[in-house]
């Protein structure tokens, strides 16, 4: 298969004042799902036994912080609720989509002397995760 670069994804924080696009100043976006696990180990099991519990997702954001970017600072304060939606390919059809409910960490901001302003914000899954197509 043919490798792909993050110049056509697509990333939107949709929350209840909106819909902001992150995609156009990104610099790097990781999605990380995860699951917890149980230990079954139990009498004489020979090596550990799990079951898988409960899943989440995190997804972290590093882009250029724009001038004048205060719906943006506002969209996204920490604890804000919203869902995600998330194109590593952009939104050509039949190419991945992730829809993921979250919590909004808060954007953090790096004030650098000789350099553009970097934003970065964590988000993390609140309950609902579907990988789908677009």
């Amino acid at each position: 298969m043919p490798e792909y670069t993050g110049a056509n994804m697509y990333l939107a924080w949709v929350y209840s004042g909106g819909t902001v696009l992150l995609h156009s100043d990104e610099r790097t976006v990781n999605l990380n799902p995860s699951v917890d696990y149980a230990d079954a180990t139990a009498g004489a099991d020979p090596r550990k036994k799990r079951i898988a519990t409960l899943k989440d997702t995190m997804l972290s954001y590093a882009g250029v912080a724009q001038t004048a970017g205060t719906a943006l600072e506002d969209a996204l304060a920490e604890g804000t609720e919203g869902t995600l939606l998330f194109g590593p390919e952009g939104t050509v059809v039949g190419t991945r989509k992730h829809i993921i409910g979250a919590f909004s960490g808060g954007g953090k901001f790096a004030y650098k002397y000789a350099d553009v302003t970097e934003l970065t914000v964590e988000f993390t899954g609140n309950g609902t995760y579907s990988r789908t197509t677009w």
